[in-house]
Formats: structure tokens, sequence, C-alpha cells
């Protein structure tokens, strides 16, 4: 197979530099349409079912609203999980699916469902956007006219930006957030409803048809056909007034008679505030799940500049938050990276093979094989991030052209003066020289290949957020070894031919070099007399690091730094709007103190689409931060540790710092901010609540804990307004009338629409402020008796009392729960976790049919180390099966497969230095360094194989094949580790999260390039025949 492929390679060779130009043209048009990340889209297949039920209690929304849909949704195809928050007024219900239930698909099931579930009249489930937990990729605030009325500039956002930018591709919604929306309210005066002895149903009844056109159909006039419409919209407040409730004796009694028409604002769910302006409107950009941000936000760039061209004049969109910030950080810091290591490697190159050409032609292998991993990676619809980019390895890519190089450099100085098969022309020499070379060197190049893919196996096994960030890891390197690999035994040895036309290329004697062979030699025949020693220090050596190792700690994944900070802040749940807005101002003016922020924006409460379930005593910030460079602090952590000392000044307030796209991660896998989320389940929410606070307390003495807080179940203050039923049955009126008649007196009922042009306001019927600001005033509410009769106070038929109520339940897999939720500062994750499980499980008792569970982070890391126990055996037994092919003897692939352990020693070494944990990202780095040191055993031990099957004794047989190797074994370790050096340096924004991959590889090839030089050898001596033949090794 290599003889037809190498010569097919040498024949036609003007036909392989077109296939690499035409790969270059097609590489360069795959890396422009690829899509780049930040971070990779770690969020499962969700459905979020959002229900806006206005003015209802938490509890009367999880009876009316959350748990028919939790039932109606129970048994839909593919879904894992099911949980719910029900909040005053709203109700999310999320559905996690399989990751192999396609997005449509599982909307569509849970949209055919929605069909059957029975709510409450004029309630309505809607689906939230197809969007993600990482899909705001761009926020902005509306600049508007100083004298502005916040109405129109909410108006405008609604009307005229927010249609506009969702028709830019790959946009799922813009949120509105802020401001105030207008409407036209109908103040009632209840003293004149008894006045005219009109009830609050005889107005919702006049207004209700007061503002509708109508059709007549067609009509005929001649030749035309004329279409009859009726004109009844209102046109202004004046039409509104003058409509007819009743009339009585031919005296009309109207609107005006009853009531106020006003311009008026619908209560507010939430507040913003940017810098230094108190009260701004700000739209949330969301993208559709898979889309590619960098072509979206260039996309939509160019439509706010055409939307801000046609805005009245003073208003103006203003970019607070882009995504492509952080991509272009992180792109830039692994672009450095891989300059860098390229570079080196290239350098290496240089050192050794005193080759210009031959180092020119094996560098060309690291921009074509890249750019071979990105045609096929954009052809899979695989996207590039941080992590998958940066672990791609250069110096491993190309180990194979190194090798061959080589290999072709010794056999022309040896061979320089031997005769060819009759061959005399020195160029055909040589040519033949390269063919041999390329056709031996082609089976153990694809074994060493081959067992690097197959070490990367038990990535693909991984399953949810760890299995979607290290999956594109896997298949980036993958595709780029493969490329490698094909560039190696077609491209390198038609460049070789076109050089060796000009050129000898012979090895040239270096000094150094053969100083280094003779004393290597010297000390393998040192460490064969004294055998034992070396296998015993050895095995000590590994012992020692797994003994160590736990010291490491362990976590998941290190926190990626995207340049941000996140604050989160939960007042007490009785907290109204206006209170948790004074709180916002204390907070934002220490916040803008700091140098270090560039610009700060908060939220108060939550936007109106009732996508966030958050209550009016929620306070959200985002400081954007500037370069490191101008800052104070050493680190991020001394920066949020000086923030949080400050804040905690302002008495009473629970902070918790995080990130934007870490805090929407978090909440959106495990339904809390959190690294660490402890769940306890059980029926009373009283009981829930004692046990969260206790948890609370517990891991709050635990060293290493921040941030800790049990999510409130309860503490929202209520006023119960409890109907008696006898008195009802006395005045033969309904619970219902009653209910209908509270709900539009306090809470307001929209009624009609107004339309101006393209907009449409609701009108709103309620009670004048002045009836239903104090409680005192419920009784006093005017309830209307059958036929007409006048009405009675609310006060003879119901108790009226205020008490401390829900204010937020949580369910999942069909129980109540209550979360507490902890972030980590100074500590692993691992370790913290086994102390709070133990501690918690001693000094809380839980009652019965009350369970507790652990997760975050925390589920995902011990689920990915479960995977990795179950299939990294299966994978090393795959790799002795392809080293036991390749030699087709068990003693020496087993030897060369001894040596994966010892990669452990410079791994756990590295990440020790570094000051880094145990994390999965550090699993990967260990798999990968497997397939590397494999590589290596195979180099030296083929060619121990070889020299033997030539005559030569054993112990001469390990002598030369271990000192002929040396040169490229040291070479292309030296570019393994050198060309992932710069990303285990590196602590550029986005680095964190790609340095613990690289300093385990470049650790691992440490340790694994000394036990192969010095221990293998030593191995190898050991058992197997001592005559010649071809198991001399």
């Amino acid at each position: 197979m290599f003889d037809t492929l190498i010569t097919l390679a040498l024949r036609q060779r003007a036909f392989i530099i077109i296939i690499a130009l035409a790969l270059l043209g097609y590489g360069l048009y795959a890396v422009n349409q690829i899509s780049i990340e930040a971070f990779p889209d770690v969020q499962d297949v969700q459905v979020q079912v959002v229900t806006q039920a206005i003015g209802q209690a938490p509890e009367e929304v999880e009876r009316t609203v959350s748990l028919p849909i939790e039932r109606e949704m129970s048994g839909v195809p593919g879904m894992t999980q099911l949980r719910s928050v029900s909040i005053t007024g709203l109700s999310v219900v999320t559905l996690t699916f399989n990751d192999k239930t396609a997005d449509y698909f599982a909307r569509q099931q849970v949209l055919e469902r929605l069909q059957t579930v029975s709510l409450p009249p004029g309630i309505q489930p809607v689906l939230a956007p197809l969007t993600t937990a990482v899909g705001e990729i761009y926020r902005y605030v509306l600049e508007a006219p100083p004298n502005a009325e916040r109405e129109e500039i909410r108006a405008i956002q609604d009307w005229t930006v927010r249609p506009a930018l969702r028709m830019v591709p790959g946009i799922a919604d813009v949120v509105s957030f802020g401001g105030a929306i207008r409407e036209l309210q109908v103040q009632i005066n209840p003293e004149l409803l008894r006045k005219y002895a009109i009830s609050l149903d005889d107005v919702t009844q006049a207004l209700t048809g007061a503002s509708v056109n109508g059709s007549g159909g067609l009509m005929r006039r001649g030749d035309e056909a004329l279409v009859v419409r009726t004109l009844g919209l209102f046109n202004n407040l004046d039409d509104v007034r003058d409509v007819v409730i009743v009339a009585r004796d031919g005296k009309p009694v109207r609107i005006s008679d009853v009531a106020e028409v006003i311009n008026g604002a619908r209560p507010r769910s939430g507040i913003v505030a940017f810098n230094d302006r108190d009260d701004v409107v700000e739209g949330i950009v969301q993208m559709t799940k898979g889309g590619n941000a960098a072509k979206i936000v260039e996309a939509l760039k160019l439509k706010v500049d055409e939307v801000n061209a046609r805005l009245p004049e003073g208003y103006r969109l203003k970019p607070i938050y882009q995504r492509t910030e952080l991509i272009g950080h992180t792109v830039a810091t692994v672009g450095e990276n891989l300059l860098v290591g390229a570079v080196l490697v290239t350098a290496i190159l240089l050192g050794f093979l005193r080759n210009l050409r031959a180092a020119i032609i094996v560098a060309a292998v690291i921009p074509l094989s890249l750019l071979f991993a990105f045609i096929l990676m954009h052809a899979m619809g695989v996207s590039a991030n941080l992590i998958s980019l940066g672990a791609v390895d250069f110096g491993v890519i190309i180990d194979s052209a190194v090798v061959m190089v080589e290999a072709l450099m010794v056999r022309l100085a040896v061979d320089a003066h031997a005769e060819h098969h009759g061959i005399i022309s020195p160029v055909g020499r040589r040519i033949h020289a390269l063919k041999q070379t390329c056709v031996e060197l082609g089976s153990p190049i694809m074994f060493s290949k081959a067992i690097i893919i197959v070490a990367f196996l038990p990535i693909f096994t991984f399953q949810r957020v760890e299995g979607r960030i290290f999956t594109p890891v896997a298949l980036t390197l993958s595709f780029a070894l493969l490329g490698g690999l094909i560039l190696t035994l077609t491209l390198v040895p038609t460049l070789l031919s076109y050089a060796l036309n000009k050129d000898d290329m012979a090895e040239k004697e270096s000094p150094w070099l053969h100083r280094l062979q003779e004393n290597y030699r010297a000390l393998l025949v040192r460490l064969q007399a004294a055998r034992r020693s070396v296998i015993g220090a050895s095995m000590a050596a590994l012992v020692a690091a797994l003994a160590l190792a736990p010291l490491l700690g362990s976590e998941f994944l290190p926190k990626l730094d995207e340049g941000n900070i996140w604050l989160t802040i939960s007042l007490p749940q009785s907290s109204g709007l206006s209170n948790t807005k004074e709180i916002e101002r204390k907070v934002r003016t220490i916040l803008t103190g700091y140098p270090e922020v560039k610009a700060l924006i908060t939220h108060v409460g939550r936007p109106d689409d009732g996508t966030d379930p958050k209550g009016p005593n929620n306070l959200e910030i985002l400081a954007d931060l500037k370069p490191r460079s101008e800052w104070r602090f050493a680190t991020k952590e001394a920066l949020v540790e000086s923030m949080s000392a400050k804040l905690d000044g302002i008495p009473g307030l629970p902070t918790n710092f995080s990130q934007v796209i870490q805090d929407n991660v978090e909440e959106s896998l495990s339904g809390a901010k959190g690294e660490i989320a402890v769940k306890v389940f059980g029926p009373n929410l009283e009981v829930l609540e004692a046990k969260g606070r206790q948890i609370a307390g517990v891991l709050n003495r635990i060293q290493g804990s921040a941030d800790v807080a049990a999510l409130p179940v309860g503490g929202q203050s209520e006023v119960d307004i409890r109907l008696r039923r006898e008195a009802l049955a006395r005045y033969d009126i309904n619970v219902t009338d009653v209910n209908a008649m509270i709900q539009t007196a306090l809470g307001g009922s929209a009624v009609n629409v107004f339309y101006e042009g393209e907009r449409r306001y609701d009108v709103t019927l309620r009670f004048g402020p002045n009836f239903r600001d104090q409680v005192d005033d419920i009784a006093n509410l005017p309830v209307a008796l059958p036929g007409g009769h006048g009405s009675i106070p609310l006060g003879d038929l119901a108790d009226v009392e205020l008490r401390q109520g829900a204010s937020r339940i949580q369910r999942e897999a069909g129980s109540r729960n209550v979360i507490v939720k902890a972030n980590l500062r100074g500590r692993d994750q691992g370790s913290f976790v086994a102390e709070a499980q133990r501690k918690v499980a001693a000094e809380v008792a839980l009652p019965a049919g009350y369970t507790i569970t652990w997760g975050g982070q925390f589920e995902n890391q011990q689920r990915a180390m479960g995977r990795l126990k179950l299939i990294v055996p299966i994978t090393l037994g795959l790799i002795f099966s392809l080293l036991f092919w390749a030699f087709r003897d068990i003693r020496p692939a087993m030897l060369v497969l001894s040596m994966v352990p010892f990669t452990l020693i410079g791994g756990f070494a590295g990440l020790g230095l570094a000051g880094l944990h145990l994390s999965v990202s550090a699993a990967v780095g260990f798999i990968a360094v497997a397939g590397i040191s494999v590589q290596n055993g195979v180099i030296m031990v083929e060619q121990v194989i070889e020299i033997a099957r030539r005559g030569a004794t054993r112990s001469e047989a390990i002598l030369d094949g271990a000192m002929l190797r040396l040169r490229p074994i040291v070479m292309t370790a030296l570019m393994a580790g050198l060309g992932l050096m710069p990303a285990a340096l590196s602590h550029g924004i986005g680095s964190e999260t790609q340095r613990p991959f690289a300093v385990v590889i470049v650790g691992g090839i440490v340790s694994a390039t000394i036990f192969t030089l010095l221990l293998l050898p030593v191995l190898l001596s050991y058992g197997g025949p001592k005559d010649n033949g071809k198991n001399g090794s």
C-alpha cells in the first residue's frame, strides 16, 4: 500500500502540488466560514415554557399553571429532566432532553402537549426563544433626548428598534428591559360607581365592545366592487371618555362620569441603569442556538447603523456589550500561542537537522494540516473555540514528517558511497533512498498516528457538558493529525524529491550530537548493569506521584476569564422595586469608584417578557472591565475580594460574584447560579426552607466557601382576602365574580386596545390610586349584587389579613425543592464537596420523605470521571491491539504500553508547579499525552527489532537502536512539549481553560521521554531469546 502511495507521490509531483494549493485555498475559505466561539455552547437541549399570570401569588401560579403543564409534559420522548419555577405572576417550566434529540423536534413535542393543557382563562403559555445560555451576544442602551418620556423611549425600542434587529438572520430574540410600557388607563372612582349604581362588570363590558372595526362584505356600484367597512376604533382619549356604559331614562352614563382617562404606564417589572444614568432602556440580543456569533454580530452592527440613521433626532443605539470582543481576545490568545509554538518547533528543526530546506519542508506541514482540520470541521459543522484551538500541538502533528526527514538524512549519509541496484546517477540514488525510507517508515508512522487518535476515544464518549466542551478538542486534533499523516506520506516526499534534485541533504556530522549519543550509550551500559535499581527507582517515582496526586485537589473546569464581572444581589423577598432601586444606587456608587471598571449596567427586577424568573427584590450588575494592564490588583480574585469587602458595608447584602456566560451556564444546568448546588427535595415549603438555611450555615463554616445562600422559598408579604361562604350564599354572589372584581380593581385588566399607527397599546381598567394603594381600601371595594341591585362592600363578604407566604416555588422531577448554592474561592471542588457532604450528613437530619442531592459543576465532574474510569481501560486495550498488530509480538507491545503510566509523574508535577487542580481538562491532557508517549516507544522498539533482524546480539541491538533513535525521540519530544509551552505559560484572557491541558502534555512528555530513553531499554533487555533473530528485542 505504502509502496504504491509513495510511487504515486513521486511520479505525479505536479498533481500533489496542485492538490496542496487547492487545500490551502479551500482551507482559507473554511477558516472564514467556520463558527468561532469564545466558549463552547454547553447547554443541554432545553425547551422553556413561559406563562405570565399577572398578579397571581406563587402558590396559585404553581397550582393553576406550573403543575398542569408539568403533568402534561411527563413522558415527552427524550426528556431527561423537568423543573419549574413559580414566582408572583410568572411560571417557567424547563424541559431538558437527551443529546440525541433535535431542538425543533423537542419544541414540536412540547407545543403538541401544550394544546391539551387546561389553564385559567386569559392565560397563554409560550415557548422561550430558541437560544442558549451563551446566546447573549450583544447589549445596547437606547440613548434619548434629556426631556424624552420613559414611555416614548420604550415605545421606540419596542415598535421601531426591536422589529428591525429581529430581522437580522441568526437573531432569536431581542429582549427589552427597562423604561415604561405605555397604556391608556381608565381609573375608576368606586364612589361614583355607587352613585350611578353601576358595577365594574358593566364598565368592562362597555369598554370591551367600544373599539373595533367591522366589515360589511362587498357592494356593487356599476362595474365597481366596493368593500364595506365600519370604523369604530378609538382615535384619542376623548373617544374612550365618551363610551356609554348605560343609558337610563334617555340619559347616558359615560366613562368620563365615573372615571378618569389618562395616558399612563403599566406597572414596571424592571429598571435599568447605565453608568451615571439612573433609568435607561436596554436591549439584550439573543442568538439562535448554533449560530455563528462573529458573523451575526457583524450583520447586527450594520443593522444598528441603519436603525440609527432613521431614529428620531436625539435617539441612538449605544452598544455596551459585544461577544465579538471576548472572541477577539481569546482568538488573539490562541493565535499568539500557536504562532510562538510554530516558531519554537521550526527553531528546533533547524537546530537538530541543520538543513534549512529540510526544516522548511517539515514546517510546511504545520499550516496545511491545520487548514485540513478546518476543512473537515467546516464540513461536519464543528465550531472552533478557545479550548479546541488551544489544544492543537504542532509538534505532535509534524513529528512523523520529522522522523521521515531525519531517517532520510541518516540513510543518505550512510549510503553515500554504496551502489543502489545499478543506479549510477547521484540524483537517482537519492530518490531511491527517499522512496525506500518512506516505504519503510510508512507503517510505523501510520500506527503511531492511529494510536494517538485511538487515545482520544474516551473523549468521544463524554456526555452533556464535558462532551460538548471536549468533543471539538478531540475532533480538531484528530483532523489535524490525519491531515499531518496524509501530508507526510504525499506532500513531504514530493517536496523532498524537488530538494534532492539540487542538494544531497545527507546528514552533516554534528560534534555535539555525536558526543550526546556516545554519552547516552555509556549511560545505558551503566543502567543495564543496575537493572533492578533502575526499575525500583522508576516504580518508586510513580508510586510517589500517585500518592501525592490528591494534594493537587480537583475541579470540573477552570473558570474562563470573560473580562467582566456579573454580580447578583437578592434582597429580602418582600423588597419592592423602589427599595431595591435605592440599594442599587448605593452599590453602583461603590463599583463605579473602581478605576478597573470600564462600564457598569444594572438590572433591578426582570424584563417584561418573563423569560427570566426574578422578582423585584433581584439586582444584577454587569461590570465590564478594562485591560489587565490598567489594574491596581494582581488578579481578578483580588479585585472581587476588594469589591465584596466594600459591599459588606451595606448591611444585609447577600452577593454572588460570577461572569455573564458562566452565570447563565450554571443556572441553565442546575437551576442555581453557583458552582455547587445542594438540592433538598420534599413536600413542605417551611421544612424545605429551614433545612436549606441549616445547610447554608454548614457550608458557610467550611474554608473556601463564598457567596453561600439558600434560595429563599418564603418571605413574601401577602394580603390574604379570605371569602366567607355563608355571606356569599346570603347575597347569591359567586366566588369567581368577586375574584374578577378584585383582579380588575387592584391589579387592572386589559379590556381593549388603542392603535397609534403601527403601535398597539392596551386600554386597562383599574381603580384610581387613591382607592387601592392602602390595605384598608380593600374592605371598601364594591361587589356588585345580582340583578343590578347596587353593590356591597367587600368587607361584608371577606376577612382581610396580612401574612408571610411563599415567594418562589421550585420543582424538579415532580417534587418541590430548595437549592443551596455556593461558589469557591481559593479551594478546589473535590475536597470542598467531600468535606461539605461529610458535615451536612452529620449535622443536618432530614425528616422522612425528604432527600438531598449534590449538583452543579461537581455533578459534571463526577459524571466525566466515572465515564473515564470505564473507557480508559478499553482504550488502553485498543492501543495494545494496535501495538500487537504492529510488532506481531506481545512482549514489545506490553513494554511500549508500560511507558504510559510514567506520563503521570510529569503531568502531576506540572500541575503542582503551575498551581492548577486536577480537572477534566487535565484528564484530557493525560489522554493525549498517553498516545504521544506510546509513539516514542514505538520509534525505539522498531529500530531495536530492525537491528536485531540484521544479526546483532540483543544487547547490541538495544544499545545501537536506542542510540540511533535518540535524536528523533528528543526532537519529537521537544517539539511536542515546546509546541504547547506558550499555551501552558499563557495568562491572556481565555487562557485559563487550556492551561491544564497544555501543562499536563508538556510535563507528561518530559517524564515520558526520560523514562522511554532510560527505562525502556532496560526493560527490553529482560526476557526473550538471547540469540539473534526477529525477536531479539
